[in-house]
């Protein structure tokens, strides 16, 4: 085997083992937990970085098609970040509102008889964050609508019938299963931070692609795809929106606080406690996520300017 296609194997062969491991996280129990995000992330980063070391190994000509071709996938990973990270912010925005819920809640169960006052400081602040969710679908929901196809985000993407694969001494070939993989990765986070949309029933399949990529890596990205189609439509129930699972158990955890206060007929400690967990989860992972995805944007900004400058000779 040639060194250009062992490099190029050894690729394929991490990005398998990357969905392997993601496939593991989404049959969790836990459909797009902070660490299936945080997965799909650290496994986004891999492809890219990856992807640019790869340029250095297959003595591709200076400039070219090459580089035009992957200056827009990188774009639009640069662009898919920025939405992410609204998301993402938004839902910290949410998470906050909570945490200060949990404040009073602490403050309230402090006191043999909290005041009238502190009491309906609560409601208001439960009230604030039915609103502050109901408003973040919405608000996610158009993003996506007006970005989500610009973006491609869709669960499965096939091998172009027209592609040259074999183009650049393979490059095309592996920037085409990067991107599919993107597709893929992309759809998830998008699921998980700003609006879940039901994939497409006649979604292409991966099936071609181990002809071009490798078995391993075809059957790994089936698989992952599968089971996100099928968790999705089990964690979902049919309802739409933020999909994190920490977001929809502090959501659900609001609600009944909410339920239990209004019967006042016990109950308010265990809810209180659930809002007090989930709330907190979901702040430092939101941190986290924001924190990886502003990763993710540096880090591809820097493999731009890392191959312009070596195509223009620059040091």
């Amino acid at each position: 085997m040639k060194p250009t296609s062992s490099t190029v194997a050894a690729f394929y062969a991490t990005l398998a083992r990357g969905l392997d491991d993601l496939d593991r996280s989404l049959a969790s129990g836990s459909f797009l937990s902070l660490q299936s995000l945080r997965a799909a992330l650290a496994l986004l980063r891999a492809a890219h970085a990856g992807l640019t070391r790869l340029v250095g190994s297959l003595h591709l000509p200076a400039g070219g098609a090459w580089l035009d071709e992957y200056m827009d996938e990188t774009s639009r990973l640069c662009d898919a970040c920025g939405a992410l990270r609204l998301g993402a912010a938004a839902i910290e925005g949410y998470s906050a509102s909570a945490s200060q819920l949990v404040s009073l809640l602490q403050a309230t169960a402090t006191g043999a008889r909290p005041s009238p006052h502190l009491s309906r400081q609560v409601t208001r602040a439960i009230s604030v964050c039915r609103r502050e969710a109901i408003a973040l679908k919405e608000e996610n929901r158009a993003l996506v609508e007006t970005r989500g196809e610009a973006l491609a985000l869709r669960l499965s993407e096939s091998v172009p019938a027209d592609a040259k694969l074999s183009g650049y001494n393979g490059f095309r070939g592996v920037l085409c299963a990067t991107r599919m993989l993107t597709s893929f990765l992309l759809t998830l986070l998008s699921w998980g931070v700003l609006h879940y949309h039901a994939p497409d029933p006649a979604a292409a399949s991966t099936a071609d692609c181990g002809v071009y990529f490798g078995q391993a890596f075809a059957s790994a990205l089936s698989r992952a795809q599968q089971r996100a189609a099928a968790e999705a439509d089990r964690a979902a129930g049919g309802a739409a929106g933020v999909m994190m699972y920490e977001f929809r158990r502090a959501k659900t955890a609001v609600e009944q606080l909410k339920d239990a206060m209004d019967r006042g007929s016990g109950g308010v400690g265990a809810a209180t406690e659930e809002v007090t967990l989930w709330a907190g989860l979901l702040r430092s992972g939101c941190d986290d996520i924001v924190a990886l995805v502003d990763d993710l944007f540096d880090e591809v900004v820097e493999g731009r300017k890392k191959l312009l400058d070596l195509c223009s000779g620059s040091k």
